[in-house]
């Protein structure tokens, strides 16, 4: 994988190198203990991922990435994104955000035109840097590679998780100097990205009593809605059916790789990743 020369100069200025799926036969192994840092217990069992996020490794491996220090050799960083077809205006971009994203490109019957970002996961001590940054443009310039100049993502507001009974369309309208009050949401931003919309069914998680106790270590006796940690909005809870839900929003964003501005013009978000 080729890199424009200001990324590449980005990568080596941090002693990275990068490496792809299709690179090698443990990516999968090595990206998951990434990957377990990054997420509440619960998050790892929504229905679309369990069913098609290995498979899409082999289906997709140059589009799964990593990020490690050349020194040390420790993986630091992971990426996952996929191509997806959709024939629409990009304002009306599914509900279902993330899971409509895998479950499309993976089953997927004509050539993509958008690349769908998945997930950025950086380990805990190596976030705050600007990091996340540079994960998004390795993901763009992949993007590019193939083809697609438009990154889409179903973005998973970071700080949403604080204030869980804001409704995520208000939340998006948070500001903190003129910019939005979110990290993530702001380091999109910062790169050019231009919010779309808010999916309000991007991830769906079901399961029994036994298994939300399970995930979150908590006790569910009375029917209502519960405030999770990590989770960014109550769960519901179903004594009756022995049932608990959980919906999640994110937001679309858009990188168009045509109008994305000037790297020197981008203010590095340093301070959260």
């Amino acid at each position: 994988m080729k890199f424009s020369n200001a990324l590449q100069a980005e990568l080596d200025s941090r002693d990275l190198k990068f490496i792809q799926a299709s690179d090698t036969d443990d990516f999968i192994e090595k990206a998951d203990v990434i990957g377990a840092a990054a997420w509440p217990g619960f998050m790892l069992n929504d229905t679309v991922a369990n069913t098609y996020w290995y498979l899409m490794h082999d289906k997709f491996p140059d589009f799964q990435f990593a990020l490690i220090e050349k020194i040390t050799e420790k993986w630091i960083a992971a990426g996952n994104s996929i191509p997806v077809h959709f024939e629409n205006t990009l304002e009306n971009l599914p509900d279902a955000g993330w899971d409509w994203a895998v479950q499309t490109g993976m089953q997927a019957e004509r050539p993509a035109n958008l690349l769908c970002a998945l997930a950025i996961q950086i380990l805990p001590d190596y976030r705050g840097g600007g990091l996340s940054s540079v994960m998004i443009r390795v993901m763009q310039e992949i993007g590019l590679a193939h083809g697609l100049d438009k990154l889409v993502a179903p973005v998973r507001p970071n700080k949403k998780c604080d204030y869980p009974l804001i409704p995520m369309e208000a939340y998006i309208e948070w500001s903190k100097a003129d910019q939005p009050f979110d990290p993530w949401l702001r380091v999109h931003h910062r790169l050019g990205a231009r919010l779309l919309k808010v999916c309000p069914e991007a991830m769906r998680i079901s399961g029994s009593l036994q298994s939300w106790q399970t995930w979150t270590g908590m006790s569910f006796q009375s029917s209502g809605e519960y405030i999770i940690p990590g989770a960014l909005a109550p769960i519901k809870i179903d004594v009756e059916n022995d049932s608990g839900e959980y919906i999640e929003a994110n937001v679309w964003m858009l990188h168009d790789s045509n109008k994305r501005a000037n790297k020197n013009e981008v203010k590095e978000n340093t301070d959260n990743d």
